[in-house]
């Protein structure tokens, strides 16, 4: 399941946590695309616009997109899903038959039980515990230290905050943020944000980190 390394990887933006992981794991960074040039000793590769004629010359580059707008994440798996970087840690404990979508980024440290589906260009972030027969759907992002029980759904386009709690066979719908160190201990079947023990609606919508 672990994806060949040495790639050669041009990222999408400068998210420090992934470009940490891709170094320690041996991965060369030939620079970044973005929509303005920032100060950094990655070079800059240019606009997103540039990507279709920079791999005509790199057949081998991965392209890593498991962060930023959904609807950009969303454009680039459509029309560049064959470039696009699936990492999963060497560090990271990953069932044989866990499901990992075209995409996804699975930190160091983090717990993936059997049967586990994670969808399409998610980020799974250090220290996540997603246990057995859950399900996680595609562009949802999982902050550290989330722990999701078996058995447990998470629909698409969400945001799990850091320390969140999930207690088994509740199902989370798609569109929704969890607060920092919240307790879901019953089904979240509306769009918006919610924070608290046991977690309670505060938003009916929310602004990614």
């Amino acid at each position: 399941m672990k994806e060949f390394k040495n790639h050669e990887v041009a990222l999408i933006g400068l998210e420090q946590d992934m470009i940490l992981e891709l170094l320690e794991s041996k991965y060369k960074i030939l620079g970044y695309f973005g929509s303005k040039k920032k100060y950094s000793s990655i070079k800059f590769l240019g606009s997103i616009s540039k990507i279709k004629n920079y791999i005509k010359f790199k057949k081998n580059i991965k392209i890593c997109n498991s962060m930023g707008p959904l609807e950009r994440r969303k454009k680039l798996i459509k029309n560049f899903k064959k470039y696009i970087l699936t990492y999963i840690s060497d560090k990271a404990i990953v069932s044989k038959n866990a499901k990992i979508g075209a995409g996804s980024f699975i930190q160091a440290f983090c717990f993936i039980g059997n049967n586990t589906k994670i969808g399409k260009c998610c980020k799974i972030n250090i220290r996540t515990n997603i246990h057995h027969d859950s399900k996680i759907g595609s562009f949802t992002d999982i902050a550290p230290s989330v722990t999701i029980l078996g058995n447990a759904s998470v629909g698409s386009n969400c945001y799990i905050g850091s320390g969140t709690v999930v207690k088994e066979k509740i199902k989370i719908s798609n569109n929704i943020m969890t607060g920092i160190n919240s307790a879901i201990v019953k089904n979240l079947n509306y769009k918006g944000t919610y924070v608290g023990i046991p977690a309670q609606k505060i938003k009916s919508n929310y602004k990614r980190p």
